[in-house]
């Protein structure tokens, strides 16, 4: 990972490696941190064969032309930093209103400038719902990833955030639709008590542990019983887009694959505390069937598998006999899809 960036957000410095006392280096580029990362996928947190890549001096070397960035670490550390903050599903942001969790996304980036700005300010989160002890956590976040960019005043602005929560006794409320907040609280407080056991020592943001998560994939069903060509309206947190639902019961030879209305990229679709509509087939279209208790699927763009078991009632009174099954197949709705059932043959009848 490259190292901070320098002053003018000129060229990227020094690869950051691990010194003798094991801070390691993360990455930057301009002053903006829009391209800054933490490491991620295809970041590295430790040295090793990469402690020196273009850095020189023991602590703060010189990098390119316009930069500066990370040679060895500290030499003064002794212990393990922490993870910076767990990926969580993109958080939905339909109103362009900043909320916590969608400024949480900007931050396990590596993106601190924007979210200090907000944090601050109260009159960048006119419209959103959040409590002021929501934002001081973002604030205190915010000012840990401005003092792994080499901003003096970074490591003080979370010590002085974390004590106010702690003088506060705030607490997440640990429910499911604030799963990040509970996280990046978290992550708050082991930073600073780290770096306050630990004052010598350069701050880095090393990748949160592997398979470790902000958020768990939920899926509920808003409606208990619907008829034939209804709507159901699916809700939940899923890790990327929706590509289609799946219907399953016992009466149907097959599932029945349907695909979520509107535009596929609408970005209230995806992904945390996510909003999805399905319009069911019409009498005719359940293979000439009538499921009761349905199970739903919701299959993502990247394979995933969310399933919600007796999730609705088909509720068919009122509809009149069902046709015969093995008579030809039955027509379906404008948006829905049954892959593998041939097409319907010409009526033959003069």
């Amino acid at each position: 990972m490259s190292g901070g960036s320098g002053a003018d957000g000129g060229a990227t410095g020094a690869t950051g490696g691990s010194g003798a006392g094991g801070g390691s280096g993360s990455g930057g580029s301009g002053t903006t941190g829009e391209a800054w990362q933490t490491g991620g996928s295809d970041g590295e947190g430790d040295g090793g064969k990469h402690g020196k890549s273009n850095g020189s001096g023991s602590r703060n070397g010189k990098g390119d032309s316009a930069g500066t960035g990370s040679g060895k670490g500290d030499g003064k550390g002794g212990g393990n930093p922490p993870g910076w903050l767990p990926w969580g599903p993109k958080s939905p942001n339909t109103d362009i209103t900043p909320e916590p969790d969608s400024v949480y996304d900007d931050l396990q980036r590596g993106e601190c400038r924007k979210p200090y700005e907000i944090a601050t300010d109260p009159a960048q989160q006119t419209g959103n719902r959040a409590s002021p002890e929501a934002w001081r956590v973002i604030e205190g976040l915010a000012g840990i990833c401005k003092a792994a960019r080499g901003e003096r005043d970074g490591l003080s602005i979370a010590t002085k955030a974390e004590a106010r929560l702690r003088a506060s006794g705030y607490r997440p409320s640990g429910v499911s639709e604030l799963c990040k907040d509970e996280d990046a609280f978290g992550v708050l407080r082991r930073f600073v008590a780290y770096y306050r056991q630990h004052p010598g020592e350069r701050v880095v943001l090393r990748p949160a542990p592997s398979a470790t998560r902000a958020c768990e994939n939920r899926l509920s069903v808003s409606e208990d019983s619907v008829g034939p060509g209804g709507t159901i309206h699916l809700s939940g947190t899923w890790p990327d887009w929706p590509s289609s639902v799946e219907l399953r019961a016992d009466e149907l030879a097959k599932p029945i694959v349907l695909k979520p209305f509107g535009d596929a990229d609408d970005g209230a679709k995806c992904c945390k505390d996510a909003l999805l509509i399905v319009d069911l087939p019409g009498a005719d279209g359940f293979e000439g069937r009538r499921p009761t208790s349905v199970d739903v699927t919701l299959v993502t763009r990247d394979g995933t598998r969310l399933v919600k078991n007796a999730a609705v009632v088909i509720d068919w009174s009122g509809v009149g006999s069902p046709p015969n099954p093995s008579g030809p197949s039955p027509s379906v709705s404008a948006r829905m899809s049954s892959p593998g059932s041939p097409p319907a043959p010409p009526d033959a009848t003069p």
